[in-house]
């Protein structure tokens, strides 16, 4: 039979839709096929080591300089004014400077600090620091000594007092014995009463009796501790059980019949117990209290000895680096501080008045001098972002689109203004800029557009890597990369430091050099 085709079905729009249908799931499945076996595709870096630097890169006007009011970094009394109204000064020439005296002492002092970590001690000092560590030593041994001997007399003492606990004990039970005898032999009620709190007694006195004899043969110290508490429960015992039977001795009859001697018996019994049961509780506490003041004691004459047998060992070792490191750090402290004392002209020009005299105490906000420029400088408005990277005295680098970028001017940050600006939305701050002295100064013009390039860190010899590298994690604000490690994508945590020009950033712990980081999933 032979196949006949249906050609009015093909061209029916039932048949194109089912076409359709059949074509669009092949489509899908190869998609999802040719998908599964896909491979991730990444864009990647490497972590480098080299030289990174950051920069401000700010627009602004040039125009005539106005005059400079010069201050003070710190507060402090004028020792020496160098100049007068009128004079003319040059560039790095001091302008004045307040007293000294304790800076210069500073500076000495790291200085000295410095030369002796590099020419390390002396046979004196080390027989000295070794005759420290001896005295501490033996100082840790006293106060050891002294905490065994003193904790052992107290638990002597605390043997003795629970052995006449003991007899105090047996005391409360013999009196209740005797009254007991007495007065409830029957079988009323009250007198069973005054057996079960007599049982309770015996029972107690005879439970501590019994490890009481165990404790004297052993000697344990924690045994003795053990053996306090339980005298302070068992004395709990017995006194609730002479209470409960002095109550019983006030009821009638018993309150008529039984003699005010016998009555008075159970109730020094009880004055005994409580007085005993407050001796033993003391004796606990002052254990304590010895415990902890020996250990203090110990542990503060360890600490000392520590201390300087780190200093022995200070003197005798060779200085690392990290120690002179220190000290040259110290030493360079203590000059800037002292550099902030002295006024140093940061540009050429005339002194246009002097504002203080030598002797008068001056304030870091009160201008010394007002120093006239004949010179430009720039004014430019640095973004709020940008501004917290800037200090005053830091150099920037200047160049004008009317003269031509081969030509570079050298300036300095004279002044960065507390008011902010708000221009379209963003937060900016003045920031004026002086442009040092230069052969081709004669150039310039007032009003031209310069474009200043100030310096504001650097690192020498870091690692680092584009700054869209780092991540941060949403919870903690923990820094991190992707690193590609055997075709696969783990996370790493890292610390950065500077954020660098370029969009690179300064890896302070977490990556090596050389590894490869992923910067885009493609």
């Amino acid at each position: 039979m032979a196949f006949k085709i249906n050609w009015k079905f093909l061209k029916s729009k039932k048949f194109i839709i089912i076409a359709a249908i059949v074509a669009l799931v092949l489509i899908i499945v190869g998609i999802s096929m040719s998908g599964g076996s896909k491979k991730s595709k990444y864009e990647t870096a490497k972590v480098e080591l080299g030289n990174l630097i950051q920069t401000v890169d700010v627009t602004g006007n040039i125009q005539a300089a106005d005059d400079l009011s010069l201050n003070f970094q710190v507060p402090g009394v004028i020792s020496y004014v160098a100049v007068k109204e009128g004079d003319s000064v040059q560039k790095g020439q001091l302008i004045a400077n307040l007293s000294l005296a304790d800076l210069d002492a500073s500076v000495a002092a790291a200085q000295a600090s410095l030369d002796q970590k590099l020419a390390g001690a002396t046979v004196e000092q080390i027989n000295t620091a070794q005759k420290q560590v001896d005295s501490a030593q033996t100082a840790l041994t006293n106060a050891q000594t002294l905490a065994t001997v003193s904790l052992n007399s107290k638990y002597d003492a605390a043997l003795a007092s629970l052995d006449d606990a003991s007899v105090k004990m047996y005391n409360a039970f013999k009196a209740l014995r005797d009254v007991q005898m007495k007065y409830f032999t029957g079988s009323t009620q009250e007198s069973l009463n005054f057996q079960n709190n007599l049982d309770l007694v015996n029972n107690a006195q005879l439970k501590f009796k019994q490890s009481l004899t165990i404790i004297k043969i052993s000697q344990n110290q924690s045994d003795i501790d053990s053996a306090l508490e339980q005298a302070v429960d068992e004395l709990n015992v017995i006194i609730t059980a002479l209470t409960a039977n002095r109550d019983i001795i006030d009821k009638e009859p018993y309150k008529s019949t039984i003699s005010e001697t016998d009555k008075s018996l159970i109730e020094t019994q009880k004055t005994t117990i409580g007085a005993e049961r407050i001796t033993i509780s003391g004796i606990k506490n002052d254990i304590l209290v010895a415990k902890s003041q020996n250990e203090n004691a110990i542990n503060t004459a360890e600490a000392a000895l520590n201390l300087q047998r780190a200093n022995y060992d200070s003197l005798v070792a060779r200085p690392r680096d990290v120690d002179v490191a220190y000290y040259e750090a110290a030493l360079a402290q203590a000059k800037a501080n002292r550099s902030k004392a002295i006024m140093i002209a940061p540009i050429s020009g005339e002194i246009g008045k002097v504002n203080k005299k030598k002797g008068e105490l001056i304030s870091s906000n009160e201008p010394m001098v007002e120093l006239l420029s004949p010179h430009f400088e720039i004014n430019v408005d640095v973004p709020e972002t940008d501004v917290v990277k800037l200090k005053v005295q830091e150099n920037a680098t200047i160049t004008f689109d009317a003269i031509g970028t081969d030509i570079k001017f050298v300036g300095t940050v004279m002044s960065i203004e507390p008011a902010s600006t708000n221009i379209q939305d963003v937060i900016y701050y003045n920031v004026k800029v002086a442009i040092n002295d230069d052969d081709n100064t004669n150039l310039l013009k007032s009003g031209m557009t310069a474009d200043v390039l100030i310096n504001t860190d650097s690192r020498q010899n870091v690692l680092y890597v584009p700054s869209r590298a780092v991540l941060s994690r949403a919870n903690t604000g923990q820094k991190y990369v992707r690193v590609l490690e055997n075709d696969k994508l783990v996370e790493k945590n890292v610390s950065v430091g500077l954020k660098a020009d370029d969009g690179l950033v300064e890896i302070l712990s977490g990556l090596k050099q050389g590894e490869t980081i992923i910067l885009k999933v493609l």
